[in-house]
């Protein structure tokens, strides 16, 4: 990751500006710039940097509100930041570590240091960055199901729950469709389960590419699918399965066959 990684460096003193970029790019960081603070805010959204220096002293905006608009604008993508700062600002720091600083570098620091940290904080963010993508694929098995990719019956339940409040509480419409494949055992006892998963998963494709975005599609049982439609009237219920239903009637599942030996 560091050969790659993308370091902003926010230093309104041209001669101490240059200076790091020089070592950071001789390090093999790809380097941005700012000289004040606005410019250090739109670059940090614009180009998703992976790590801030971040000098407390800029001629149009306080460092520290900056430190504040940068970590908020991340939401919980974990974005460190380095203060740059001397030595004697002791309060600064501290306000600076309670409102998200990572780190500080006082100044004058030596070339090394600033490569230290700098790597310091680059393993830390990697390791932030899989914790965070662990985090949002255990969510969403939490709620799949593992066959069709649907979302699960315990994630449809309390849809459903919460879609009934709302349309209780704004008095809008909400419709229901259950989906059931009649004879799914005998498909089962004479083709083999692995063609009756595939017949569920690209019923589950069919029933899902049939329906609005916002609308819920969900396993309920063995071979039934739930779908929650929102703010839909019983007269647009009856069009969407139907329309499932001509899907489904058009639909040929054909049974693969094992392909032929050389020489037959």
């Amino acid at each position: 990751m560091a050969a790659r990684a993308k370091i902003l460096v926010v230093e309104d003193s041209r001669a101490q500006l240059e200076r790091v970029v020089e070592v950071l790019a001789r390090e093999g960081y790809e380097v941005a710039t700012a000289a004040d603070g606005r410019e250090a805010v739109k670059k940090a959204a614009g180009e998703s940097p992976d790590l801030v220096l971040l000098d407390m002293v800029l001629p149009d905006m306080d460092g520290l509100e900056v430190l504040r608009i940068m970590k908020a604008a991340r939401g919980d993508q974990f974005l460190p930041v380095i203060l740059l700062s001397v030595k004697s600002d002791l309060d600064s720091r501290v306000t600076g570590l309670r409102i998200g600083a990572d780190d500080f570098l006082a100044k004058p620091f030596a070339d090394a240091e600033v490569l230290a940290r700098a790597a310091a904080m680059l393993r830390i963010k990697q390791l932030q960055d899989q914790l965070r993508e662990a985090k949002k694929l255990m969510e969403k098995l939490s709620i799949e199901d593992g066959l069709t990719k649907l979302y699960n019956h315990r994630h449809f339940q309390e849809e459903l729950k919460r879609e009934f409040g709302r349309a209780q509480r704004y008095n809008d419409p909400l419709s229901l469709i259950m989906i059931d494949l009649d004879h799914f055992k005998d498909v089962n006892d004479r083709y083999g389960h692995p063609f009756g998963d595939r017949v569920l998963r690209e019923t589950a494709a069919l029933v899902r590419g049939s329906v609005r975005d916002h609308d819920l599609c969900a396993r309920y049982g063995g071979e039934e699918i739930a779908v929650i439609l929102p703010k839909t009237m019983m007269t647009g219920a009856l069009a969407v399965a139907e329309r499932i239903h001509r899907g489904m009637n058009q639909k040929v599942f054909e049974e693969e066959r094992p392909a032929a030996r050389a020489g037959e």
